[in-house]
């Protein structure tokens, strides 16, 4: 039985934990009630943040007189006692608008289902598992994971911590003796605390920690719920431990999470260039341009330059950007995800099952120079069929023996292509923008392979809203939201076929790819909606 609902507290000084509890929460109860005690400072935060969490959430923003105090001063204060009630005053304020609630601490990461709510019980609490000597001093239950139904738990929890022991924890053993109860079991809210003050030693307790495919067990049973502070350096051995099982779990979701948690912001990695390692020297244009953008967005998206080789979401989450798998010949750190921008999940797939990539995911294209495509896109309207000066365009260049065996073929392209050129070396027919305007002018695009098997005149031509007409070598269905052939683009094997299909398009059904095209591109592509569609999916999918 999963709860009711769910509540928590926070404040200003803890507010990025809680965004990890929240999201985690919304990946494996989406769209669950929790109801939120907090200063206003957190919950505009919250509301602030990419992207929007998947949860209902209900605000009561009643603890601001806490917001510049962290747990020292409050003690000193002699309020810590008060700050700690809030549980119970969120406990008491879910109760009134849901049948029972499950409290957790702002300090944890989800990992699995919450369903195993006793609801024949009025109180569900949860064993420290520490030695007695520390049951003795903290109490022999945890504070910070209590389900309830009775609205008279959350009074009585105030009532007996005046005279506790310690605090809020102590105090649950007196609940317990007034209220029938079950415990939560070893595998829900596993706190640093049991690695260092555990029954057993910390690492016994690690060996029975194991993977089953992408699931985590502590000795039989899945491990629910973390209690820790990531950027607390003590606990720093073991929350490597818990990262580092997460990522031979392939647990991406929860370890980018993580990682948001820890850096104060989603974190794309990017390599310094010049690269030291010629291989990996980039113009920094291409999907690391339009990462600079997402920045320019998104106020908790933060670029990073580093020695790194490949760029990266968190510290895992490989954003594959290069054409072809070459630039993998030195091999890469274990990942979490492998997003491929170029090739096809396919073929490029099979060759990447030697590199242990697990899971791999199709990614998304861009445009060789986004700025500059999104400046036109923004001073320049989308031109109406009849405005269009051309009927087709294809410009390219051949700059490698790859391109050459693509387009350098026997077909007969400039016979059919209203505006074709194909140049051949480094120097180019048009500048940047006056291509880019060559595609606006036209109804519909060539697209013939390059270097990779996706090229960015694909996606070039749909930001216009030129209908792209595909070649066979050309890698369409590997994008995170797959190109529909006559939705998106037309296919043709050879020049006759590619003029067939022109002369056969009516101006209505072009009128309605061009449009399909501009708005697969602005949801997908375009930097105003890229970022909150890629993590949504990563996430979320």
């Amino acid at each position: 039985m999963i709860p009711n609902s769910f509540c928590t507290i926070c404040t200003k000084k803890c507010v990025q934990e809680l965004i990890g509890l929240l999201l985690s929460l919304s990946i494996h109860h989406t769209n669950e009630k929790i109801y939120i005690l907090s200063d206003e400072e957190t919950k505009d935060t919250i509301m602030k943040i990419s992207p929007k969490i998947k949860l209902n959430i209900e605000w009561a923003v009643k603890l601001n007189i806490y917001s510049n105090y962290n747990r020292q001063q409050m003690v000193k204060k002699n309020i810590w006692n008060e700050f700690q009630m809030s549980k119970a005053n969120v406990i008491l304020y879910a109760l009134e608008k849901s049948k029972d609630t499950l409290f957790l601490d702002s300090d944890m990461i989800i990992l699995d289902t919450i369903n195993d709510i006793d609801k024949t019980k009025e109180l569900g609490v949860s064993p420290q598992f520490i030695q007695q000597k520390n049951v003795d001093e903290t109490g022999y239950y945890n504070g910070g994971m209590l389900w309830t139904k009775n609205k008279n738990v959350p009074e009585d929890w105030k009532k007996f911590t005046q005279t506790s022991r310690y605090h809020d924890q102590a105090s649950i053993e007196d609940l317990v003796k007034k209220y029938s109860y079950f415990e939560f079991g070893e595998n829900y809210n596993l706190q640093t605390w049991r690695f260092l003050l555990g029954l057993e030693p910390g690492h016994e307790l690690a060996k029975k920690i194991k993977i089953k495919k992408n699931d985590i067990y502590l000795k039989d049973k899945k491990l629910k719920n973390i209690h820790t502070h990531f950027n607390e350096k003590r606990f720093e051995m073991i929350n490597n431990f818990f990262k580092n099982t997460l990522l031979n779990a392939k647990r991406y979701k929860e370890l980018l999470i993580i990682n948001r948690v820890e850096k104060n912001n989603w974190i794309i990695t990017i390599p310094k260039q010049p690269h030291k390692q010629h291989l990996y020297r980039h113009k920094n244009d291409s999907f690391r341009e339009l990462a600079i953008l997402l920045k320019l967005r998104n106020k908790d998206v933060e670029l990073e330059y580093t020695e790194n080789q490949h760029v990266w979401l968190g510290e895992n989450i490989l954003l594959y950007d290069r054409p072809t798998l070459e630039w993998l010949k030195h091999g890469i750190k274990k990942t979490s995800l492998f997003l491929l921008g170029n090739g096809s999940c396919k073929i490029e797939g099979e060759i990447l099952k030697k590199y242990k990539v697990n899971p791999l995911k199709p990614w998304i294209f861009w445009p060789r120079h986004p700025m500059r495509l999104e400046k036109i896109l923004k001073e320049k309207s989308i031109l109406s069929y009849e405005d269009r000066r051309y009927e087709s365009v294809f410009i390219g260049n051949i700059e490698n023996s790859i391109q050459n065996q693509y387009r350098n073929t026997s077909h007969d392209w400039h016979n059919v292509v209203d505006l074709f050129y194909l140049t051949n070396g480094n120097k180019h027919k048009f500048t940047q923008e006056e291509y880019l305007l060559n595609l606006r002018n036209s109804k519909y695009g060539l697209c013939l392979r390059g270097y990779g098997s996706k090229c960015h005149r694909e996606v070039e031509l749909m930001a216009f809203g030129t209908v792209p007409i595909v070649t066979p070598e050309v890698s369409i269905t590997s994008y995170w939201e797959p190109l529909e052939e006559d939705i998106h683009y037309l296919y043709a094997n050879n020049p006759q076929e590619f003029k067939k299909k022109i002369n056969e398009m009516t101006k209505v059904k072009w009128e309605i790819m061009s449009k399909n095209c501009q708005e697969w591109y602005k949801r997908n592509v375009h930097s105003e909606n890229c970022w909150n569609v890629m993590i949504n999916r990563i996430l979320y999918e």
